[in-house]
């Protein structure tokens, strides 16, 4: 940078003079030299004064000069304009496929293919640089760098000549002018510190990249509009400075001479756009601008000259819904960016009500540990909801609240979020939601609130597009005359790169490069078309209904019907762009006139304004009459007749001459273009050319979320001054690398390949060997490895590699159960499952788990014969665990300690021994032998066996204390199961992150897989492991009660739930009872409660915060403060699991608010000094017991990753279930119980038929369940209050093993049709919703029903040969079903499957919730085959607008 003599009146000014006047850069230069030296007195002082040169497009200079010196120049005859030089504001992917720009055949027709994904267009982006290590920026597949390209790749710090490649094929920046303080903080380089220009190119044409979220929230793949063109970058804009109009025009000047064809440049309005913009338009290159950030304020649009695109922001079809559950247990949705775990509690937290949260109003609030609801419509007239949100923000934070919901007309705040999800929970609702939740509080004892994380929304149940409400606003100030903005386009909550991730950003610069792609895209298509034409092709098609045909709406206080001052033409709709039949085109000459008239040299302006060949029309001052002209050129088929349709303006009448336009073959072709003939449109009066020029107010509706473009952030880590780059340390992080179908039959081959890939990445041969952990060669190929992070980047790019993930670790889901289910295990029941199984005889089974305690009695092999010839698994010995520990019955056991931490191999065996105790309790339920006299202390005393008591055990041990479930290690058990050859794997644990890969292979070759669906219930959308192919179990009772009996001490006896078996603690004296409510630690300690048995009692408390948190408290509490017992009341008694270990400490008797206030009522309020004693808790089996019922702690549905695949598939008994754990026996609740019932089951009926396929098993089980219990009752789900269960809690219903053996009918899928949903999965193939919905599944969930949907299900006949099917149709709530046929017949020598076709049909316009139904095909005798239904309605409003 040149040093600038420091002085208080010498400025950077724009020397603008016009065309260049010599072809030779150097004379064009010199000229400058020359007039400077002639003001400044000599060639010296002129070189130092001179900051850039324009030569290259046009003529002029940007030099330091005095004020004086500038006004001398100005009078030079070849100068036209002297300008101060001032600074700009940068204007701040589902996108693409919302604008119908599919990337993926077979949309062969539309506008990205017929361009060849925007092939070797030449784009320049004018903006803050460029990160060229971004994924998006990858060459792999590029051709030779265009011969046109006449640019070069400018190196500076951190920036070399590698930078540029054959995408980005230039760049350059321009550092002189620039403060020192900006380049201190910036590189001095074309390198992007900011992150906008990144966006900005990554958006315009990034290549596809894969698996891109923020923290999971908007998901899928990231690309630009135009993949495939080359990107020429121009750094003007920097840290500090912004964008100056002297490093702006110097890189419209450079683009000019490099070749660009199309500009993009997101940043404020620019001064001498009237100077250098104008020359690049007369180069034939289409230049884009952002048109501003200041709305919904109108007169605030920027960038506004005719000659150049002006782009509005608009919403796409994706939300950010994000519910806030009340204590009452009404929830309501607003929308928020939240994604950070250890900020979302699950616990209710005080809701605080401080109105507009003023400094006032917190200050005299006390919002400490709170969720703070900050809503004051009457004030929000007097500030934007920008001002006022980062207001409330600010006061919350500093007063340390804990979350805060802000409310206002329009949730376009989203980018204000950006950062803060890191620090605290922040939810923005609309004034509607606002009040309800205003009611609340005013009505509710104890108000409490609490959030669920953020969810991704795409598609039809989003209203959109919408102009953002940021977005600036026409009529434009400079040019009232020119109607501006030109379009809108995609601009909120945009997915693009960032260095190397990805953010959301909004703002119009976000617009901008849609508007640039598909203008980039049009010149693939039609090169020989003007700027002109471009944009008017864009204008004249655009869009002005969203896709329901509605009135696109425009987000303001209040929102409103969008006009042309919102939005120009419409909304961009680039395959109608690409042949838009007519357009107005303009030669560039023709916009010299208007320049002129810009800069003072010609009058009469107005006139230039309204007849310039633009494909729009403003009238600023209609008095009486006024006739414009326009020419249109045909572009469409040669033979075609127009007619005009006017929609005139109100109150002005509006004639068009002719009305009718004919085009004939051999007429009238001007500019050589072909097909064309002009016509004047004489418009008598004025013409709104069918658009509104004022504000038609329509209907006022409150405004859905989006996100705003806030002001350049300083990196983390640095601030103004600091060193662009710090030092880090390199940290190794295992990743797991997935490359789909093995290509070698050979694993020791598929080994070498892994290697080979490591090696090219690290360098060696030897680093990749110790880098590798475990090499996935049998059942698939892949391999985890240690990595750093670019280095996963580098593999991730190779095109053999599918998905790169970081290994995370998963926890794990914790015998009357059996006899329940009616797998009787003795005689006489000879025609039952289990004896048509022969107990499972041969089945091989395998356990990914914590491993086995092989000693324990459920294992012993007596009777068993040979293993099964086809095992081809081992047993590998370790630390306590020999060749021995395995026998007959435990045929194989593996464990995998690579990857685990040094400290959970010290709390762990180093073997297939299980030391938690969870695997043996899993294997020994599934599969454990008979084995009698077993109980917990003399409860549920009886038989403890297996369901398939006769079935093999293969054992993985994947699972470790401390570390949990690593990916890593589950995946190789997998693999290795494959390998080994079991028939069935159980997996009872959390939501595992490659399911999408080796569960896939698994079932590919045959294997059933049954996964535990988590312990988060009963909050919706906790379920996991929800892929279709595996089988998914919810948790439910059996009929076991541990009933205990409490004596009061007025003889009355009432009864509870416990695990009393330890006789000391029992005793048989009374004890003093004492009322502590809900046993806080307040009310604990202000309690005397040493040596009594305590109450723990407060309904109004429960629903504040799960019972399993409340009873751990108390039970602390009251621990710690000396209490003798505990009676615990709350909605549901399926907490027996939080007693393990406590009957050893304290009696705790589980009751419910009845109970208890009976205790209050009838003992407590009235006897002088009440006592009470407990009774040992004894056994209860039978009829007796209501069950089963889903347990409160079973995940519930729907599938956040998965709406359209209905999750949980089943539930089994999960509660209290008695199985093996060491020596011993225990008693353990969860899904992970749940899981080893449905996977022996399973093993059952591969006995029975061994030829079904995994999805034929799966359909058995599920279309035979019940959703009754034995006394017809329909099955309830037990949560805060109780609930009948419905598909999102035990899916098709409860197992029924012996009616699951003979289905009658199945649903089967052939495992290569999975393919498709899991290309969806990582990104490979869109249309994912279609593939959901018409997978031949036995469930069918429709997430967004706003219409009809049609889906295809085809169902086989396994049953007798000679059958016919009738449907039943239970339709869920406001829906209408229709079933075509609706009987089956089948016949001998006839086909054995058959399809259908269902139809489903919206009965009325709600929003949001889910309503069940099913379809059963009965056989009128032993058969009914029954899939069960989960509709959710929607409108075209979503979250924030109504709830």
């Amino acid at each position: 940078m040149k040093n600038f003599p420091v002085s208080f009146d010498i400025l950077l000014y724009i020397v603008y003079m016009g065309d260049k006047k010599h072809d030779d850069p150097s004379v064009v230069t010199a000229s400058h030299h020359d007039a400077l030296t002639s003001v400044l007195g000599s060639k010296d002082e002129a070189l130092k004064s001179i900051v850039y040169s324009y030569k290259h497009g046009f003529s002029g200079f940007a030099a330091m000069l005095t004020e004086s010196q500038a006004e001398a120049l100005a009078k030079f005859p070849e100068v036209i304009t002297v300008k101060r030089n001032t600074f700009h504001k940068l204007h701040t992917t589902r996108s693409w496929d919302f604008l119908g720009l599919d990337y993926q055949p077979p949309q062969q027709s539309g506008l990205l293919q017929k361009a060849k994904y925007g092939e070797d267009v030449i784009i320049g982006v004018v903006d803050t640089g460029i990160w060229p290590e971004s994924r998006s920026f990858n060459d792999r597949g590029y051709g030779p760098v265009p011969a046109r390209w006449k640019g070069k790749c400018q190196t500076g710090e951190q920036f070399n000549t590698t930078s540029c490649n054959r995408k980005i094929i230039g760049a350059r920046s321009y550092h002189r002018g620039i403060s020192a303080e900006s380049l201190k903080s910036d590189y001095n380089s074309p390198r992007d510190i900011n992150g906008h220009g990144t966006h900005v190119a990554s958006t315009i044409a990034g290549v596809e990249v894969q698996g891109v979220s923020v923290g999971g929230l908007a998901s899928g793949v990231a690309r630009g509009g135009a993949p495939r063109a080359r990107l020429a970058i121009y750094k003007a804009c920097w840290e500090g400075d912004g964008c100056p109009d002297a490093t702006v025009l110097a890189a419209i000047d450079h683009a000019i001479h490099d070749g660009v064809d199309v500009l993009s440049l997101s940043l404020g309005g620019f001064g001498p756009e009237y100077s250098g913009t104008l020359h690049a338009v007369q180069r034939g290159i289409s230049l884009v601008f952002a048109g501003g950030n200041d709305g919904p304020v109108p007169q605030t649009v920027t960038n506004t000259v005719p000659w150049v695109t002006t782009v509005a922001a608009s919403t796409i079809d994706r939300a950010f819904p994000t519910v806030i559950s009340l204590g009452n247990n009404e929830k309501l949705v607003g929308q928020s960016l939240m994604h950070n775990a250890s900020l979302i509690s699950s616990d209710f937290k005080d809701l605080i009500y401080a109105r507009s949260c003023s400094a006032e109003f917190v200050a005299s609030s006390n919002v400490t540990g709170k969720i703070v609801l900050c809503s004051a419509p009457a004030q929000a007239k007097f500030r934007p909801p920008r001002i006022a949100f980062g207001d409330a923000l600010n006061q919350t934070l500093m007063a340390g609240a804990k979350g805060l919901i802000f409310a206002q007309y329009t949730t376009n705040l989203m980018d204000s979020l950006a950062g803060i999800e890191r620090i605290m929970p922040v939810v923005l609702v609309d004034f509607e939601i606002a009040q309800r939740l205003i009611s609340y509080f005013d009505t509710a004892g104890s108000p409490v609130v609490k959030f669920s994380p953020t969810m991704t929304v795409v598609g039809d149940g989003v209203l959109s597009p919408r102009v953002a409400s940021f977005s600036s606003r026409g009529p434009s100030l400079a040019f009232p005359g020119i109607l501006k903005p030109d379009i809108t386009a995609p601009g909120v909550s945009i997915l693009a790169a960032r260095r190397d991730s990805y953010v959301l950003y909004s703002g119009t610069s976000m617009a901008c490069p849609h508007v640039s792609a598909v203008t980039a895209l049009i010149k693939s298509v039609h090169p020989d078309w003007s700027p002109a034409m471009i944009k008017s092709a864009i204008v004249t098609t655009a869009l002005v209904t969203d896709r329901f045909g509605m009135p696109i709406q425009a987000d303001a206080v209040p929102r409103k019907l969008a006009d042309p001052f919102d939005f120009g033409g419409g909304h961009i709709n680039p395959d109608r762009a690409a042949d838009p039949g007519l357009v107005y085109n303009v030669d560039a000459k023709e916009y010299n006139n208007f320049f002129n008239c810009t800069v003072g040299l010609l009058d009469g302006c107005d006139s230039y304004q309204l007849n310039l060949n633009l494909p729009s029309i403003a009238v600023p001052n209609l008095k009486n009459q006024v006739t414009t002209w326009r020419t249109i050129t045909n572009v469409g088929p040669v033979e075609a007749t127009y007619r005009a349709v006017v929609e005139a303006p109100a109150g002005v009448a509006v004639s068009v001459e002719p009305s009718v336009i004919s085009f004939t073959a051999g007429g009238c072709w001007p500019e050589d273009l072909r097909h064309s003939n002009d016509d004047g449109w004489r418009n008598l009066k004025d013409s709104g050319y069918g658009q509104s020029f004022s504000t038609r107010m329509g209907q006022s509706f409150n405004g859905q979320a989006a996100q705003l473009e806030g002001g350049r952030r300083t990196p983390a880590g640095m601030g103004v001054g600091a060193a662009p780059w710090q030092r880090w340390w390199i940290w190794t992080i295992l990743y797991i690398v997935y490359m789909g179908d093995k290509k070698h039959d050979d694993p020791s081959v598929v080994t070498a390949s892994h290697h080979d890939a490591l090696t090219s990445v690290l360098g060696s041969k030897d680093e990749a060997l110790k880098s590798i952990v475990y090499s996935y060669k049998h059942g698939f190929s892949g391999f985890a490895a240690m990595l750093t992070e670019s280095q996963a980047e580098a593999l991730a790019k190779f095109p053999e590699v599918i998905t790169v993930k970081r290994n995370t670790f998963h926890k794990l889901h914790t015998t009357r159960s059996w006899d329940f289910l009616g797998l009787d295990y003795q005689p006489p029941q000879q025609s039952g499952l289990l004896q048509k199984a022969k107990y499972g005889e041969d089945v091989i089974i395998g356990v990914v788990d914590t491993g086995i305690w092989p000693e324990s009695r459920s294992f012993n092999d007596r009777g068993y014969g040979p293993v099964p010839a086809r095992w081809k698994g081992k047993c590998q010995t370790g630390e306590q665990f020999n060749t021995t520990s395995c026998n007959r019955k435990i045929i194989g056991a593996r464990s995998y300690h690579r990857g685990i931490s040094a400290e959970s191999l010290k709390s762990d065996y180093n073997s297939p021994r299980d030391i938690n105790g969870h695997g043996t309790h899993v294997a020994s339920t599934i599969a454990g032998v008979e084995v009698q006299g077993v109980s917990v202390g003399g409860l549920a005393s009886g038989v403890a066996r297996g369901g398939a008591p006769r079935a093999r055990l293969a054992i993985y041990k994947a699972c470790w204390e401390g570390d949990g479930c690593p990916d890593a290690t589950v995946l190789a058990a997998i693999d290795h199961a494959i390998h080994d050859g079991v028939d069935v794997l159980s997996l009872s644990l959390g939501g595992f992150g490659p399911e999408y890969s080796g569960t896939l292979h698994a079932v590919q070759r045959g294997i059933s897989l049954v996964f535990s669906g988590g312990n988060d219930g009963p909050v919706p959308q906790t379920v996991t492991n929800t892929v279709p192919w595996v089988t998914t179990v919810a948790a439910s009772t059996i009929d076991r009660a541990f009933p205990t009996l409490i004596s009061l001490g007025n003889n009355e006896k009432l009864v509870g739930q416990s695990l009393m078996h330890n006789a000391s603690l029992i005793s048989s004296d009374f004890k003093d009872l004492i009322y502590a409510r809900s046993c806080s630690a307040e009310l604990v300690a202000s309690s005397n409660v040493t040596g009594k048995i305590v109450l723990c009692s407060a309904p109004a408390q429960a629903k504040f915060r799960p019972p399993a948190i409340a009873l751990q408290d108390a039970l602390n509490q009251t621990l710690m403060a000396g209490a003798k017992g505990l009676i615990f009341a709350q909605y549901t008694t399926n907490l027996m699991d939080g007693l393990a270990g406590i009957e050893r400490i304290m009696p705790v008797v589980l009751v419910d608010f009845e109970i208890a206030q009976r205790l209050l009522i009838s003992y407590f309020d009235t006897a002088g000094s009440p006592v009470v004693k407990f009774s040992p808790t004894m056994t209860v089996v039978g009829d007796g017991v209501l069950s089963p019922r889903v347990a409160s702690f079973s995940s519930r549905g729907p599938s956040l990753a998965f709406p359209g695949i209905l999750k949980p598939d089943i539930t089994a008994p999960g509660v209290s279930i008695l199985a093996a754990r060491r020596d011993s026996y225990v008693l353990y609740s969860g899904t992970s119980m749940a899981c080893p019932h449905v996977s022996a089951v399973t093993a059952l009926i591969k006995s029975v038929h061994p030829d079904w396929s995994p999805a034929m098993i799966k359909s058995a089980i599920v279309t035979t369940a019940s959703v009754t219990d034995r006394f017809g009752m329909p099955i309830q789900a037990d949560a805060v209050p109780r609930k009948l269960a419905d598909p999102f809690d035990f899916g098709g219903g409860h197992i029924n093993p012996d009616r699951a053996a003979d289905p009658g009918l199945v649903y089967n899928v052939d495992a290569k049709e999975y393919n498709n949903f899991f290309n969806c999965t990582v990104g490979l193939l869109d249309g994912c919703d279609s593939y959901q919905l018409n997978l031949n599944l036995p469930s069918i969930a429709v997430p967004n029903l706003k219409n009809q949907v049609t889906t295809w299900r085809t169902i086989t006949n396994v049953g007798p040969v000679e059958a016919t099917y009738r449907a039943i149709v239970e339709a869920p709530a406001g829906v209408a079903v229709s079933v075509e046929p609706s009987m089956i017949s089948f016949t001998a020598g006839g086909t054995r499957s058959v399809t259908f076709k269902l139809t489903f049909t919206a009965k009325q316009r709600v929003q949001g919730g889910y309503t069940f139904g099913s379809l059963t095909w009965s056989d009128q005798s032993t058969h009914s085959v029954r899939i069960p239904i989960a509709i959710r309605t929607v409108i075209q409003d979503f979250v924030a607008d109504t709830s």
